[in-house]
Formats: C-alpha cells, sequence, structure tokens
C-alpha cells in the first residue's frame, strides 16, 4: 500500500512534468524559430526537443538531492486507528502527566512531597518511563497535525482518478496503434517481394544501391496499394514501392528511390517509432505529437535536399513533378497513410527545393537552443518535489520504553530525563540517510544520519547538556571534520561537517541553542549535517530519540532503508 500510493503521485507529478515541460519546449521553439527559421529543418532540434519532454516525465522517480531543490516536500500520511494497547498507555502518561501539573498547583504541593517522600525509591525509573511516554505522545501528537494536511488524502485520490483516465486513454491509443498495425501487416503480407534479379531490371536502382541493398539485405516489396514510397518497420525497415510508381519516368524513380534509401540510412524509421511510442504514452500531451509533426518535416526536408545536390533545375522540376503527381493519386485514391504528401507540406517541399540547400544554422543560435532546453530539464531538477510516506501512530509500550531507556541508566539525572525525545538540529529537516545503511562512500554501515541543508544553516543542540568538544574532531582520521559533541548526561550527540562551530569547550548549552553552522568539512561529498549518539560509549542510531522522523525523510533514503534494514521499515 505505501508503496502504491508513493508510485501513484510520483505518475501523477510525472505526467504534470511532462506536460509543463512540452508547453515551454513549444513556446522556446516557437519563438525561437521565427528568429531563426533554419531551426525547423533541424531534426537534432526535434530530437532533443521530445528527450526533454521524456526526461521531464522521469525526474519524478529520478533521485534527486533536496538542497538541489527549491520545492517543498511532499509527506503522504498513513494514520492507523490507534489500538486499544496505544490508547491504554497514551491514557495512562496523560493522567501521570495531568498529575504531575496538578501538583505544581498550592493546593496540591504539599500533598505532593508527601507522596514523592514516602515512595520507594524503585518507583524513580517508572518516573522518567512516563516522562518519556509523555514527551513521546507530544511528540507524536504535534507531528501528525503538522503532517495530517489534505494533500496526505488529496494527492493519492487525485493520482488514482487521473489513473483511471490515463488508462482509458493509453488503451484507446494502444488499440488504434494496433489496428494500424493489423492493417500494415495485411498491406506487407499482400505484397510481393522482388528478387535480386527484378531490382537489377527494374530499373530505378542504381548499381551503388544495388549492392547496398544486397550487402545489408534490406528488402524490397511491390504493391498494389495507393501508398507513398516509404520504409515499412523500426529495427528491419523494409522498403515498400508502389505499383503506381511505374507511371513516373525512369529518372524520377531514381531519385524517389534516393530519397527512401537516404531515410533508410540515416535510421528515420527508428527515431519515427520512438516518436509514435512516446506520443502513444503521453496521449494528453498534445506537444509531443506537434514536436513529432516538426520531427517528420525536418527529415523529408533533409532526404530531399540530399537527392537533390548537385542536381540541375530540370532534374528539380521532375522531382517536384513526382511528388505532385503522387499527392494527386493520393487524394484520389484515399491512401492508408502518408504524412508526407498532404497538399500544404507537399507544396512547402517544393518551394523548399527551389534552393540549393537548406536555410545556414548559425552556431550561436544552436549553442542558445540547446542552453534553453537544457535550462527547461534543470528547472524541472529544481522544481521536483520529494516524495515520503510515513505512518504515524500513539507510541506503543515499547517505544516509551526505548525513549526510557534511552534516556541514560540514571533515574535520578532529572536533567537528562528531560531531554529523552530530542528536538529536530534543523529548522527544517530532511533525513537523506539513515543509521546502518551502506553507501558508496565510505563503504562501511552509516554510523549516523544525515540531514539534508545548504552550507552555512544554523545547526541547534538537540538537547540540554555540556560541551565536550568543539572544532576540529580528530577522531576517525579527521573524517568528522568540524564538529560539536555534547553530553547529555547518559548520551552524547555529535554533529560532523561543520563549517564553523558557535561553542566551546565546558560551554553548558540548552535545547536548541545555536552551536554552529553546516558545512562540508571532512570526507563530505556535499553540505550536510552527520549527526550521530553515542551511549555507553557505544554507537547507536539516534532515530529513537525523533518522533515520527520517517515523515520527514526522502523517498530514497526511506527506500535505502527499507531494502538494506527490512527489520526497520
Amino acid at each position: 500500500m505505501m508503496t502504491a500510493s508513493v508510485a501513484l503521485v510520483q505518475w501523477l507529478f510525472a505526467c504534470a512534468s511532462s506536460v509543463m515541460a512540452g508547453l515551454a519546449v513549444w513556446l522556446l521553439l516557437s519563438g525561437a524559430a521565427r528568429v531563426w527559421p533554419a531551426l525547423r529543418t533541424r531534426r537534432v532540434v526535434w530530437l532533443a526537443a521530445q528527450a526533454v519532454v521524456a526526461g521531464a516525465a522521469l525526474l519524478p522517480f529520478a533521485p534527486h538531492r533536496a538542497d538541489l531543490s527549491i520545492a517543498p516536500s511532499v509527506t503522504l500520511t498513513a494514520m492507523p486507528a490507534p489500538t486499544a494497547t496505544n490508547v491504554g498507555d497514551a491514557s495512562t502518561a496523560i493522567d501521570s502527566a495531568t498529575t504531575a501539573r496538578q501538583a505544581e498547583s498550592p493546593s496540591h504541593a504539599i500533598a505532593a512531597m508527601a507522596a514523592t517522600a514516602t515512595a520507594p525509591a524503585a518507583a524513580a525509573p517508572a518516573a522518567v518511563g512516563a516522562t518519556a511516554a509523555v514527551l513521546a505522545v507530544a511528540r507524536t501528537a504535534a507531528a501528525r497535525s503538522a503532517t495530517d494536511t489534505p494533500l496526505s488524502w488529496v494527492l493519492p485520490l487525485l493520482a488514482a482518478l487521473w489513473l483511471l483516465v490515463y488508462g482509458a486513454g493509453l488503451t484507446r491509443a494502444v488499440v488504434r496503434q494496433l489496428r494500424t498495425r493489423r492493417v500494415w501487416r495485411t498491406l506487407l503480407a499482400s505484397a510481393q517481394r522482388l528478387s535480386p534479379a527484378q531490382l537489377q531490371a527494374h530499373g530505378a536502382f542504381l548499381p551503388a544501391q544495388l549492392r547496398e541493398i544486397s550487402q545489408h539485405r534490406l528488402t524490397v516489396l511491390r504493391t498494389e496499394a495507393a501508398i507513398s514510397p516509404m520504409l515499412a518497420g523500426v529495427f528491419r525497415p523494409r522498403l515498400l514501392l508502389p505499383a503506381h510508381l511505374d507511371l513516373l519516368s525512369l529518372e524520377q524513380q531514381q531519385m524517389i528511390v534516393a530519397h527512401e534509401l537516404h531515410h533508410w540510412r540515416a535510421r528515420d524509421p527508428l527515431w519515427l517509432g520512438l516518436a509514435a511510442v512516446l506520443q502513444t504514452l503521453f496521449w494528453f500531451n498534445p506537444a509531443l505529437r506537434w514536436m513529432a509533426k516538426q520531427m517528420e518535416w525536418a527529415l523529408e526536408l533533409h532526404c530531399d535536399q540530399q537527392v537533390l545536390r548537385g542536381r540541375p533545375q530540370q532534374q528539380r522540376k521532375q522531382y517536384a513533378a513526382a511528388l505532385l503527381q503522387q499527392w494527386k493519386v493520393h487524394t484520389m485514391l484515399q491512401p492508408i497513410g502518408a504524412a508526407a504528401f498532404d497538399g500544404a507540406t507537399t507544396a512547402a517541399r517544393i518551394r523548399h527545393m527551389q534552393r540549393d540547400g537548406l536555410p545556414a544554422l548559425s552556431t550561436s543560435a544552436a549553442w542558445l537552443t540547446g542552453i534553453a532546453l537544457t535550462a527547461i530539464l534543470a528547472t524541472g531538477v529544481v522544481l521536483q518535489p520529494a516524495l515520503a510516506y510515513s505512518v504515524a501512530a500513539l507510541p506503543t509500550p515499547a517505544d516509551a520504553n526505548t525513549h526510557a531507556a534511552a534516556a541514560g541508566e540514571d533515574a535520578g539525572a532529572t536533567s537528562a530525563t528531560v531531554t529523552a525525545v530530542w528536538r529536530a538540529p534543523l529548522d527544517k529537516v530532511r533525513v537523506i540517510s539513515f543509521f546502518g545503511v551502506t553507501r558508496s562512500v565510505p563503504s562501511t554501515p552509516h554510523k549516523g544520519i544525515d540531514f539534508a541543508a545548504t552550507e552555512g544553516t544554523p545547526v541547534h543542540a538537540t538537547a540540554a547538556g555540556t560541551i565536550i568538544a568543539a572544532g576540529w574532531i580528530t577522531e576517525n582520521d579527521g573524517r568528522y571534520g568540524k564538529g560539536v559533541i555534547i553530553d547529555h548526561g547518559g548520551q552524547r550527540s555529535l554533529y560532523a561537517h561543520l563549517s564553523n562551530v558557535n561553542v566551546n569547550p565546558g560551554q553548558q548549552v540548552q535545547a536548541g541553542q545555536l552551536i554552529g553552522a553546516v558545512g562540508q568539512t571532512g570526507l563530505a561529498t556535499g553540505p550536510h549535517l552527520h549527526l550521530e549518539m553515542r551511549q555507553n560509549s557505544q554507537i547507536v542510531d539516534p532515530a529513537p530519540m525523533f518522533a515520527n522522523l520517517d515523515v520527514h525523510a526522502t523517498a530514497r533514503a526511506l527506500r535505502v532503508r527499507r531494502q538494506q534494514l527490512p527489520e526497520k521499515r
């Protein structure tokens, strides 16, 4: 359920990203083509444009660093109904808290003092556990109220509704493609394959072309259907020649065959096939259909210029006449489809044939267009929110005991007991790596928790205590860089990779007090805060000291922990 909800919302964001990127690319290239008309004739421009739109759709599924994004994180929070055990423990903790508050009033002070004086010494650990439970309940309730926003259920609901709409649209698009494929398969099955001898006798193939066809085993077919000469297929295309091509002169046939063979050499069927796949998957994105048409136009113009290069004006006129005659045949017989031979397209192609070549595209225009397309994709990266999914519930007895035990072995240390639940070390929390997971650098299990933050972000003490180290931390071969270590009376917290520290050894600090700033000193691949917890000289997981930390974790951090540490999911 957790993974399905996140995947649905990610797909919703992916579709929205593709539409927004498509709109941005359409606006960019439409405006740029007015300034530089040569852009319309360059296939690489339209290939890159479609790649940008497809890449934008993949961004929600790709892991990204939190400090590179300016969009707020989106947390999907499931709130399970509290069990009877949880409610009982919460009620006991709240009753204990109520009693403590009543004891603070003058009317109950004497009774509270008497009760304390007569209570056995063994009651101290129970008081520690009750206090920790109260703090855990309060912190969990605060986290629950902060994260129980409409986004928690609106986004999954919208994603589910969109999935239904998308599925219907995709089914329609796939059915249409299958019908077209069935028609083409029927057409190819009825076509006659031309043997090498028939190709030589055909007259439309030059000796060099025949050798190339034989070497690469290109299949040439002849059909009675009223279609355009074309390549059918994506990975192993077949050249399909209509019978009405015989109505043209031999010279005209040779130029048309040269046109199709150039499509074959440039692997144009592959690019058109990829464009068709994108249009099917993103059927809701009109920008992709526009880009595909622009790419088809550029491909036809490029092949026309390759055929007519160096030819005299008389042959150019014959080639244009051949295009016009094919268009007339298609208009009368209503062919299966020929994108390159509608009236407007044919007229525009003929106008381009009157020129010696395609319009030149300056280097500066090419670079500016490429930079602009890259900027659109980069904008998608920084606007992409991180997704997280968490389950917030009242703490169980085991949770309360864990918090109480983490407060320290000395039950009489009131100051340590009060810090049973730590405050966050940063004002804006984003967990990017949990305790115990194995990373590429270094390859040993992670000894703490990493919080994403930009360099210079203020770092606060998680609890009251005494500074025992501040500055460059020499342990662990200096990998911690600049840091601070605080003794909380039972536990110690370590804050590593700081850019600077604001405290000195021996200084007393309170929870939330400024102790330094985020940096990337020591062994750090980027600015972040590394937090460790030590108890009885042992490095332990700091996560239990925070309430509902998963809410503020990135989807990648949760996924890595789930894969490597399934017992902590």
